[in-house]
């Protein structure tokens, strides 16, 4: 490090110096470093920390700089450690002496905190809007295949008949609350940290709360001590990254379930899905399964953030450097995971002969044959132990149960009917739900 060493005989160690330093992921931070330190300028500024024209040269310099990182040409340099350093040495090259004003009462250790807070809030803005267009892409799936009935699972074995629509809608319910965490996270997130200083706060007249709505942040920092060293919304971030990789995860396995041979219930298009270097008549869902791996990533960013944390005392410790890489880790799977999973969605088609099949699978009526008994009047205990002996009378005898002669039914409920052939059908399964959240035809159609 070349910089802040006027305190020390020796130079440090070119060894210490690369293993400290935060430059690959401060790469990341740079365009939130410029935007606080502008916000910082313009308060010392008014504040009369600095003068005007001193203010007019770093913003100057500061606008320049954002520049330089838009078009990706901002270069960090190891020896000076990290994206603040950088920053104020560039500044410094571009306006003169003016910048060695830029960090009146300011630390790195709020400035990083700040840093690190406006990256995430940024983060959660463009992965609600990810979630949106991956619930938009399921929306739009639902609509096409609004009247296909496919077989229910639980236990991963047929349960009951449901609409298509309505299985793949529940993936949108989960990411509706993915959604709902991103947003409740960012209150916790857009706090301003910048005023703190080190971590007692600073004996110069400044206004963070001039700072935090210059940033579009509706709260400040109310302890200077616990401002630089919080960390819980990074780690709430990465719980909501977590459920969102879960909720991905699980979506994934179930189009590769529903997409392979021994189901084929769907199909998805060439342009998702590759082949084998040796077996030429492979289609392999490969995004879905690396969709559905990248989730164990995220979730480890979770726990490396937690352990980080758990052991440090009070007050700023270089290891919250360390809580940086799987924020900005995780951002970035989950976002790419997103796009790629609405792509698949997109490219589903749904192979309606292959999934009326299944779902007419006798089996998946017997609840229906329950409330069908019930509906007559039969205790509900009482009519589940009735179709659970016919069914296993059925198979014993080899009889598949549409094909059972009502004389048989009779024999265990007078209550049976020859109108009890019709729930053999698995488009009246569906049709006849009507309670509130259910797989009814009615209700899905109102929902899409």
């Amino acid at each position: 490090m070349q910089v802040l060493r006027k305190a020390f005989k020796q130079p440090l160690s070119d060894v210490v110096t690369e293993f400290v330093a935060c430059t690959h992921a401060d790469a990341h931070l740079v365009k939130a470093d410029l935007t606080g330190s502008k916000a910082h300028a313009q308060m010392l500024a008014e504040e009369g920390l600095i003068s005007p024209s001193q203010g007019e040269a770093i913003q100057g310099g500061l606008d320049t700089l954002l520049a330089k990182a838009d078009e990706g040409k901002f270069e960090l340099k190891v020896e000076y450690e990290d994206v603040h350093m950088n920053v104020e040495k560039q500044l410094e090259e571009l306006i003169g002496s003016d910048a060695l004003r830029l960090h009146t009462a300011r630390s790195r250790n709020d400035q990083v905190a700040l840093d690190l807070r406006l990256y995430t809030v940024g983060a959660i803005d463009s992965l609600v809007d990810g979630l949106k267009f991956l619930q938009a892409s399921i929306l739009k799936s639902a609509k096409k295949h609004a009247d296909v009935v496919m077989p229910g699972y639980t236990h991963l074995q047929r349960a009951q008949p449901v609409l298509y629509a309505h299985a793949i809608l529940a993936f949108h319910e989960m990411f509706s609350r993915d959604i709902e965490r991103f947003t409740d996270c960012k209150k916790r997130t857009a706090v301003s940290p910048l005023g703190a200083g080190a971590q007692a706060g600073s004996g110069l007249s400044i206004n963070p709360q001039s700072v935090a709505a210059k940033l579009g942040f509706e709260k400040v920092f109310t302890n200077s001590i616990d401002a630089v060293s919080d960390r819980d919304f990074a780690a709430e971030f990465l719980m909501a990254c977590s459920l969102t990789a879960v909720h991905i995860s699980q979506m994934a396995e179930t189009l590769v379930i529903w997409s392979s041979s021994e189901f084929g219930f769907v199909e998805l298009a060439d342009n998702v899905t590759t082949t084998s270097s040796l077996m030429p008549h492979k289609k392999n869902p490969d995004p879905l399964e690396i969709a559905r791996a990248k989730s164990g990533a995220v979730i480890g960013d979770l726990v490396n953030l937690l352990v980080t944390l758990k052991a440090l005392p009070l007050g700023y410790n270089r290891d919250l450097q360390e809580t940086k890489p799987p924020v900005i880790n995780s951002a970035g799977i989950v976002g790419e995971a997103l796009k790629v999973m609405a792509c698949c969605v997109d490219a589903v088609t749904v192979n309606v002969e292959k999934t009326l099949a299944a779902a007419s699978d006798p089996a998946l009526m017997t609840t229906d044959l329950v409330e069908y008994l019930v509906n007559r009047g039969v205790p509900f205990r009482k009519a589940h132990e009735t179709i659970a002996e016919i069914v296993a009378d059925a198979s014993e005898k080899g009889v598949a149960l549409p094909k059972m002669e009502l004389s048989e039914y009779k024999k265990y409920a007078d209550e049976f009917e020859n109108d009890l052939y019709a729930l053999f059908d698995p488009k009246l399964s569906v049709s006849a739900k009507k309670s509130h959240g259910s797989t009814g035809t009615e209700l899905v159609r109102k929902q899409i």
